[in-house]
């Protein structure tokens, strides 16, 4: 039988227009996947758009629209995007699409079936294009090492998922099967960061309504 290979472009962000970035990516993409289809494997290539965040609402209003609309007028711009550039994707995916707003949910509900989410308190510096939290440590002048903007101090109860819990499982995954981490020159590394310790990852915002709701 034919090997599987699975591949995805980016989930492009739709706070701005597409780029060349975004060509870039999706034609190494393309390139990768029909390279595969030669080679007699059965692909699956995937692209789309990452529709929710605050980012997306902050762009949504700042044109005066809603984020709903704001986002289906982007994502037919990726769509486009990807049709010009005569990609082979099978499917386009969007992270407001119903089904996959279902599928989010109940993958959620089977992490907390199994003990995986907890609730918890969490607080800390909080820079809006990156959509990430940062320590006192990594600021620069108080500032986002990467954007510049000054961080915003938040404090949240959010919902968190045992990340930590896993670590012992990765590395040892990872020394029974090393070829799981490519390229190989990343494994050194990789498990390093792994064995500090990993953190517990929030997979809900309190203070962002604009995102699949949790069940």
């Amino acid at each position: 039988m034919p090997r599987p290979y699975y591949l995805t472009t980016p989930i492009y962000y739709v706070n701005a227009a597409p780029h060349l970035g975004h060509a870039y990516t999706t034609i190494a993409a393309d390139a990768a996947a029909r390279h595969a289809r030669q080679r007699g494997e059965d692909v699956f290539f995937l692209t789309g758009t990452d529709e929710h965040g605050a980012k997306i609402a902050q762009a949504a209003a700042a044109a005066g629209l809603e984020p709903k609309p704001w986002a289906d007028q982007a994502a037919e711009r990726f769509r486009e995007l990807a049709r010009e550039l005569e990609a082979t994707n099978d499917f386009f995916i969007r992270t407001t699409d119903p089904e996959h707003e279902a599928f989010v949910q109940r993958f959620v509900e089977k992490l907390r079936d199994g003990g995986d989410l907890y609730e918890g308190a969490y607080s800390g510096f909080y820079c809006t294009a990156c959509e990430a939290f940062y320590r006192e440590s990594e600021l620069v002048d108080g500032a986002c090492p990467i954007h510049h903007t000054p961080a915003t101090w938040l404090e949240e109860r959010n919902t968190f998922f045992r990340l930590s819990a896993y670590a012992d499982r990765l590395l040892a995954h990872y020394d029974a099967h090393p070829s799981f981490i490519l390229p190989r020159a990343r494994f050194n590394e990789t498990r390093a960061f792994v064995a500090a310790g990993l953190d517990d990852v929030s997979v809900s915002r309190q203070t962002t309504t604009w995102g699949v709701p949790l069940p």
